[in-house]
């Protein structure tokens, strides 16, 4: 290798393991691969037109809800209770930091910023055993969770 494109092959080396690690962090790892076998949720955001998802960050999940995908991706008779309580779970965590989480994003794609605040959020889960069709992109609402005190509290009329 020449002296000159030496540096230029460092970096190079450097951005590829760079994307390796990126793509690492958005892939579930059970732990018989050294992964935690925590599930991963990729979050993407799209426009009123629904023509196209930017993706826009990822997170893991807990052992709750790790338990939770194990319950939907077993298709069992519970599995539709566990698929809203991951989508509340993350609606919710998206609720709480809206106005950041917007801000990011239109600093990543421009192009968004007249949409911003109507803006759409879905998430793709990744864990072990879930088939093709609960691998797609799933549309999630933003809204405040709740507590079963919190509900009770609206039945009778609380504040």
């Amino acid at each position: 290798l020449p002296p000159a494109m030496r540096s230029q092959y460092a970096r190079a080396q450097e951005m590829e393991t760079y994307r390796k690690q990126m793509i690492d962090s958005q892939t579930y790892k059970p732990t018989s691969q050294g992964g935690d076998g925590l599930p991963v949720f990729n979050l993407f955001v799209r426009t009123s037109l629904k023509n196209m998802w930017y993706p826009c960050g990822s997170f893991k999940g807990d052992e709750r809800s790790a338990a939770l995908c194990q319950s939907y991706a077993s298709n069992g008779l519970l599995s539709g209770i566990s698929k809203n309580q991951l989508d509340a779970g993350v609606g919710g965590s998206l609720f709480r930091d809206q106005a950041k989480l917007e801000e990011t994003i239109v600093r990543g794609y421009p192009q968004l910023r007249k949409e911003k605040g109507k803006l759409e959020y879905g998430y793709r889960l990744s864990y072990e055993g879930l088939s093709t069709e609960q691998e797609k992109i799933q549309v999630v609402e933003l809204k405040e969770q709740k507590g079963f005190l919190d509900g009770l509290k609206g039945v009778f009329g609380g504040n």
